[in-house]
């Protein structure tokens, strides 16, 4: 019941007139405020619970983290002890660590029209302490693009990010967000939740025109991009449909997740931290859709679904 009630709720939101739009925004923005404040007031996390959770997971690979420490609680260090304490878990001599280094909060449709550059030397990091501060590390590598670039350390830093400004979307095959399906990653949600798995719209692209929902409007846009050395390009972007947003629950693909074991959660203060196998949940999504399930709802699943699926799995070896 509380899914179709904040489905009718976005519903009205999305129809709304743009003033009303930005008053509810603004009202969203004092609450989690309010609501960070009171859980880093009652609930305390010290260091050492932090490493008692992530003892529990094996970080034999590549990592991509999502990170939310206000949802845990008042962490002790704050984001320089977690970061340095993810850090001894991804051993960035052996594995590479990859971070979201969106430039924007909120919806990046509206970003986009504000006509700007992405300069990939200073572009902003709205994506909280943790990221910022693995983006200013000297071995940080960062993707050109100007809606969803990813931060990378570690021995595969450059070849996750050197083509993301290749694809013709986010989540092409350049993507940092494909290739750490293709190279049998993980994603670390520490304080986030599955509506975070930014990876899963790769799943999208690799299907294509026969994922049954239309996830990208029509409209493409061309962002003038900096490079690294200084030099200017332009990166052809899609956004993802605003309207089918309002469905996207990727929560409902968890009991999916815990069957096929590619999710293992701790329980941390107020929240959670949860390690994903990429590829088992790629495996997972795929036979959920197979089945006639998404994370946006139900669909009709027909012969081209079904055979791009198989295509996709035999590729991915599954």
């Amino acid at each position: 019941m509380n899914r179709y009630f904040r489905i009718a709720a976005k519903m009205v939101l999305f129809y709304s007139p743009q003033f009303i739009k930005d008053r509810i925004a603004s009202r969203k923005l004092k609450r989690d405020l309010s609501r960070a404040r009171a859980i880093a007031k009652r609930t305390k996390v010290s260091q050492e619970q932090v490493n008692d959770a992530l003892n529990q997971f094996s970080f034999d690979t590549d990592v991509m983290l999502h990170s939310s420490i206000i949802n845990i609680g008042k962490v002790e260090g704050g984001a320089r002890a977690i970061t340095n304490i993810i850090l001894d878990y991804v051993n960035i001599h052996e594995h590479t660590l990859l971070v979201s280094a969106l430039p924007y909060r909120g919806n990046y449709a509206s970003w986009l029209k504000e006509d700007w550059v992405f300069d990939v030397r200073k572009a902003p990091i709205a994506m909280g302490a943790i990221n910022e501060r693995i983006a200013k590390m000297d071995c940080a590598y960062r993707s050109i693009h100007p809606t969803h670039s990813v931060v990378a350390l570690g021995p595969k830093a450059e070849e996750y990010t050197s083509e993301h400004s290749l694809g013709e979307t986010p989540f092409s095959k350049y993507s940092p967000y494909y290739k750490l399906i293709v190279n049998h990653g993980k994603v670390l949600l520490f304080g986030t939740k599955l509506n975070n798995m930014t990876l899963v719209h790769a799943i999208e692209d690799m299907l294509g025109d026969v994922f049954p929902v239309k996830v990208y409007e029509n409209k493409t846009y061309d962002i003038k991009c900096i490079d690294n050395n200084g030099e200017p390009l332009t990166v052809k972007t899609p956004v993802h449909s605003r309207f089918q947003g309002i469905f996207r629950d990727g929560t409902r693909m968890y009991d999916q997740l815990v069957k096929y074991g590619a999710i293992k959660t701790v329980k941390i203060g107020e929240s959670e931290i949860s390690l994903v196998d990429s590829l088992s949940y790629t495996n997972a999504y795929l036979d959920f859709l197979a089945d006639g399930f998404s994370i946006y709802g139900t669909h009709q699943v027909t012969p081209s679904l079904l055979q791009r699926i198989n295509e996709i799995k035999t590729m991915l070896g599954l």
